[in-house]
C-alpha cells in the first residue's frame, strides 16, 4: 500500500517537472539566455530523480536492466547534477561573477568534484556487487553492510555538503546575491532557495547518521533516512517555489500591462478586438497589442500637433512647484495622441509640414515601458486640462472667424 501512494506521488511531481522542463528547453531553443537553458536542466534532471524514486518504476528498471539497486545509483548521480545547477545558477545570478570570463573560471574550479564524485561513486557502485533484492525505499542502509556501498555513499554524501554550502556561500554570504543592491529583484526568490538548498544539509546529516549505524549492526535509526527523504523532497518543492516565484510574478506585471493598455489601443486603432490573454498566449497577446498600438500611432501621426505637449507643459510649470513626480514626457505623449484622434474623428485635414517631438530616444526592449506610461497617462486630469484649453481656444477662434460686427447706418450707402 505504501509503495503504491509513494509510486502515486513521485509520478505526479515527475509529470509536472517533465513538462515544465520541456517547455523551458522549448523556449531555450529561441532563447539563448543561459539561466534559462540550466533552468530546463535541473527541471528534466529532476524529472528523473522522481521517476526512478516511484517504487514500481524502480523495481521495474532493475529488473530490465539486470542490476536492481541501479535505479539508486542514477537517483544519487541525479540529486548531485541538480544541487551543481543550482551551484552554476547563483553564479548566474551574481552580477560580478557572471561576467564569462569569470563564471567560466568558476565552472572550470568546480567541475573537477563534481565529475570526480560521480565517478567514483560508480566505480564503487560496481564494486559492490550488489545482487540482492531490490530496496527502493531503504537502500542506504540496506546494504550498509557492504563497504564499498557504504563508501560510495559517502562520498555521494560529501560532494553534496561541498556543493550545498558554495551555493548557500553563494546566496548569503557578505558578497552573496541577496546582499547586493543590483539584486534586489531577486532577493525573496533567492531567499527561498537558498533555504531549500540548506534543507538538503538535513537529507545529508539524517542519512549520514542511519548509514553509520546501520554499518554497525543497529538499525534503530533506520527511520532517519527516511526523515531525510522527506527532507529532500521538502528542499526540492520549496526550490520550485523559489523559481517560479519571478516568472509567476513576470505574468502578473504582464496582465496588467496588457489591461493597461487596452484603453490607448481603442484610442490609436480601435478597428477590431484584441486578442484575449489566456495562459497559453500571454505572450503573443501582449506582443500583438504593442505592435498594434505602434502602428495605430503612426498612422495617427499627421493628424498630430505640438499644440498639446506645449500646453501640457505650460500648465506642469504653472502647478505645485513640489509636485516633481510628473512623468511630464508621457503626459505630453498621451494629450498629443487624444489630440490627434480627435483631429481625424472630426475629419480634419492632417497635417503633414508640422514636427511633433518624438521623446527620449528608446532602445526597442524599452518600448512597452514607455507605452505603457503613455497609457497611464491618458485620463491624467493635466491631459484633460489641457485637451479642454484646446477646445476653448478652438471654439473661440471658430466664434471669431465667424460672427462680423454690423455697419453703422451712416457706412451703408445711400440710394440717391
Amino acid at each position: 500500500m505504501l509503495e503504491s501512494v509513494l509510486t502515486a506521488a513521485d509520478l505526479v511531481i515527475f509529470a509536472v517537472c517533465f513538462v515544465v522542463g520541456t517547455g523551458k528547453a522549448a523556449a531555450a531553443r529561441t532563447d539563448r539566455d543561459a539561466t534559462l537553458r540550466i533552468t530546463a536542466s535541473v527541471l528534466l534532471c529532476a524529472s528523473v530523480v522522481y521517476l526512478l524514486s516511484a517504487p514500481a518504476v524502480y523495481r521495474a528498471v532493475g529488473t530490465m536492466t539486470g542490476s536492481p539497486s541501479l535505479p539508486s545509483l542514477v537517483v544519487n548521480i541525479a540529486i548531485l547534477v541538480c544541487v551543481g545547477h543550482a551551484h552554476a545558477l547563483t553564479l548566474l545570478w551574481h552580477p560580478r561573477r557572471r561576467v564569462p570570463d569569470v563564471w567560466r573560471r568558476s565552472v572550470a574550479l568546480w567541475a573537477p568534484m563534481y565529475v570526480l564524485a560521480i565517478a567514483a561513486m560508480i566505480g564503487l557502485f560496481w564494486a559492490a556487487d550488489l545482487s540482492g533484492p531490490a530496496r527502493p525505499l531503504d537502500f542506504a542502509t540496506g546494504y550498509a553492510h557492504v563497504p564499498a556501498q557504504v563508501a560510495s555513499e559517502f562520498v555521494y554524501l560529501a560532494a553534496l555538503v561541498a556543493g550545498i554550502t558554495a551555493t548557500v556561500q553563494q546566496c548569503r554570504g557578505p558578497d552573496g546575491v541577496i546582499a547586493l543592491p543590483g539584486r534586489l529583484d531577486l532577493s525573496d526568490s533567492v531567499r527561498l532557495f537558498a533555504a531549500a538548498v540548506a534543507l538538503d544539509l538535513v537529507y545529508v546529516a539524517c542519512t549520514a547518521v542511519a548509514v553509520l549505524c546501520a554499518a554497525q549492526g543497529i538499525h534503530t535509526l533506520d527511520f532517519l533516512a527516511a526523515i531525510g527523504s522527506v527532507a529532500a523532497s521538502a528542499s526540492a518543492l520549496v526550490a520550485c517555489h523559489g523559481l517560479a516565484k519571478p516568472v509567476l510574478a513576470a505574468r502578473r506585471v504582464e496582465r496588467a500591462d496588457h489591461r493597461t493598455l487596452l484603453p490607448l489601443w481603442q484610442i490609436v486603432d480601435g478597428s477590431g478586438p484584441p486578442p484575449l490573454m489566456v495562459w497559453w498566449n500571454r505572450r503573443f497577446a501582449l506582443s500583438y497589442l504593442l505592435c498594434e498600438i505602434f502602428d495605430g500611432t503612426l498612422r495617427l501621426r499627421p493628424w498630430m500637433s505640438p499644440e498639446p505637449g506645449r500646453i501640457v507643459q505650460e500648465l506642469a510649470a504653472a502647478g505645485d512647484p513640489l509636485a516633481d513626480d510628473l512623468d511630464l514626457t508621457a503626459l505630453q505623449a498621451a494629450a498629443t495622441i487624444r489630440h490627434a484622434r480627435r483631429r481625424l474623428d472630426r475629419q480634419q485635414p492632417p497635417q503633414l509640414d508640422v514636427t511633433v517631438p518624438s521623446g527620449e530616444d528608446r532602445p526597442a526592449k524599452s518600448e512597452r515601458a514607455w507605452q505603457v506610461r503613455i497609457a497611464r497617462c491618458l485620463t491624467d486630469p493635466l491631459v484633460d486640462d489641457a485637451l479642454h484649453r484646446i477646445e476653448q481656444d478652438r471654439a473661440a477662434h471658430t466664434e471669431g472667424s465667424t460672427w462680423r460686427s454690423p455697419r453703422p447706418l451712416e457706412d451703408c450707402p445711400r440710394e440717391e
